[in-house]
């Protein structure tokens, strides 16, 4: 998969090792219940146009891993405020393209670890993060 910058068109490879963690979590209908003074059931409900989670976490242990270069990248970009970009599948199965943003609140780069666990001396070290963001 590879995530494009949609200002400049740059793009930065992910691993296919990825995995979409909450991607059945989303819930496209916000509803409210309550009861009026008689005990009448009063539901509000309507479809959401924004704002579903795509939360990439490495599959396990051996897969997910993100090149130093690439993830200093993605914290570069994380940083851009009102920067748009689009998100690209590239599995054989899965081809899907979502316009998304970085998901600040929940935090865009969590957990990187550097896989061979010793300092870094190279861009071309290998480390595990966790990747979110929002689709618009």
């Amino acid at each position: 998969m590879k995530l494009i910058r949609v200002a400049t068109s740059e793009a930065v490879q992910i691993e296919n090792g990825f995995f979409w963690s909450d991607e059945f979590d989303y819930k496209p209908i916000e509803q409210k219940q309550q009861f009026a003074v008689n005990g009448t059931l009063i539901i509000q409900e309507g479809k959401k146009k924004a704002g579903r989670s795509i939360t990439l976490v490495p599959s396990n242990e051996g897969m997910g891993w993100i090149k130093r270069r690439e993830l200093s990248k993605l914290q570069d970009w994380s940083a851009l405020q009102d920067e748009q970009f689009t998100l690209e599948f590239d599995y054989p199965h899965d081809n899907r393209r979502f316009n998304v943003l970085f998901n600040h609140q929940e935090g865009a780069i969590t957990n990187p670890k550097l896989i061979l666990g010793f300092s870094p001396i190279s861009d071309d070290e290998y480390y595990s993060a966790t990747l979110k963001f929002l689709e618009l």
